[in-house]
């Protein structure tokens, strides 16, 4: 388990990487950002969205009026 931690905190400190579909070989993103940077974008993306689909729900509407 204490390796599966390592790997995982070694792959957050490395660059963000796609798969070049023409050659089959990972390569790096220009930004240059680190995996843990583009997590962080990710998740704040991923609220902000809930957060905004909450607020146009009817559910959220009918407490909001109660």
């Amino acid at each position: 388990m204490d390796n599966l931690v390592a790997k995982g905190e070694m792959l957050l400190d490395k660059t963000v990487s796609r798969m070049n579909l023409n050659s089959n070989l990972y390569e790096p993103v220009e930004n240059g950002d680190s995996n843990a940077d583009a997590l962080q974008r990710f998740a704040k993306l991923l609220s902000d969205e809930r957060k905004l689909r909450g607020s146009n729900s009817p559910t959220s509407q009918a407490n909001k009026s109660s």
